[in-house]
């Protein structure tokens, strides 16, 4: 329970990525080296995206041989890593215990609606001080930017929908109303990336092919 609970919380703070190293990526690196040292086991049945992992970041490191100026690439190759074992990590402990799926997406949820509520806030200019969770006139939440806020949003709104689709009519106002505040967060961060991502996904969530 302890394990899953600090799971959860290290989800919860991939809402709030003001500063780099950002909390989440410390807390994340020291749960994950925890993790392996008492027990973290890699199945069979996560080998190819192990694999893939693999082959995409030898990829990276040998496109350095083309730069003329390799300055932030050990930045970019260090997060892609990072990125890479923490996919690894959570697809273990899920494979483990599926139960803790149910915990991360609620933990996702939770700090999803918070960093939008702030950038809402903030681009209406109804939060004191809230100029600082904006760039450009564009909502950006607790994130630096408004292109990493926007797509951040997208999945925990496809799990409230879902929800809606699946669940019982008792939570269906909470499901809506935070879905409705998910969907201002994208439409105030302005990113169409983000736009059409969230409206391919979710038409494809209800009319699925």
């Amino acid at each position: 329970m302890l394990a899953s609970l600090l799971v959860a919380f290290g989800v919860f703070l991939s809402g709030f990525v003001i500063n780099e190293p950002a909390p989440y990526e410390l807390f994340l690196v020291v749960l994950i080296a925890i993790w392996a040292v008492f027990g973290l086991r890699l199945s069979k049945h996560i080998a190819p995206l192990i694999v893939l992992f693999v082959v995409f970041n030898i990829g990276g490191m040998f496109s350095i041989l083309t730069m003329d100026n390799v300055k932030d690439t050990p930045m970019y190759i260090a997060v892609s890593l990072f990125l890479a074992f923490t996919s690894m990590f959570f697809a273990a402990i899920i494979e483990a215990d599926q139960r803790r799926l149910v915990l991360i997406f609620r933990a996702y949820v939770a700090a999803a609606i918070i960093t939008a509520l702030l950038g809402i806030l903030g681009y209406l200019g109804v939060l004191p001080g809230g100029e600082v969770f904006t760039r450009y006139g564009r909502a950006m939440g607790a994130f630096q930017d408004p292109n990493v806020f926007g797509p951040y949003l997208v999945l925990p709104a496809l799990y409230l929908m879902h929800g809606l689709l699946t669940g019982t009519l008792k939570a269906a106002p909470l499901r809506v109303i935070g879905l409705v505040i998910l969907a201002l967060g994208v439409f105030f961060s302005f990113s169409r990336a983000a736009w059409g991502l969230l409206a391919i996904t979710m038409v494809l969530l209800v009319f699925p092919c």
